[in-house]
């Protein structure tokens, strides 16, 4: 890529539809590194909700989990978009990201129970049966 601008890089994140390919994880890899290098990147961090939101049960060989780092640099500024991004489609890492607010003890954002957040999740059909029992995983862990 040339040109290494912000609304670039986030660009080509929105563009990514496939993570099955060596070479698709090697240009995730790229642009996760390009982006958090960037000292805009702080601006931009729903582009990584949308990408987890379009591979909701997905690790990509663990640069899920550094985009997951990334992101909670930008802590708190980064918490309402965890929550958008549960309330619009819950996925792996978000809802992850929810539990790690509670056991940081974080209850509420803007407003909103994480917990509840998380029951609801659990509790939704429209949700995928692997997002729902990873959401009661984390209820149970957050009651005991």
């Amino acid at each position: 890529m040339k040109n290494n601008s912000i609304d670039t890089i986030v660009s080509e994140i929105d563009l990514l539809m496939s993570l099955e390919s060596a070479a698709d994880l090697t240009r995730l890899q790229e642009l996760v590194d390009l982006y958090f290098n960037h000292d805009r990147a702080g601006e931009f961090l729903d582009a990584w909700f949308r990408l987890y939101e379009r591979f909701p049960d997905d690790e990509s060989e663990g640069v899920f989990w550094s985009i997951l780092h990334g992101i909670e640099q930008y802590h708190p500024d980064s918490d309402r978009l965890v929550v958008s991004s549960v309330q619009r489609n819950p996925s792996e890492f978000p809802v992850m990201m929810v539990n790690r607010l509670l056991n940081g003890g974080i209850k509420k954002v803007d407003g909103m129970d994480l917990l509840a957040l998380l029951e609801g999740v659990a509790s939704n059909d429209l949700y995928s049966l692997a997002i729902r029992e990873t959401a009661r995983s984390y209820i149970e862990c957050q009651r005991n």
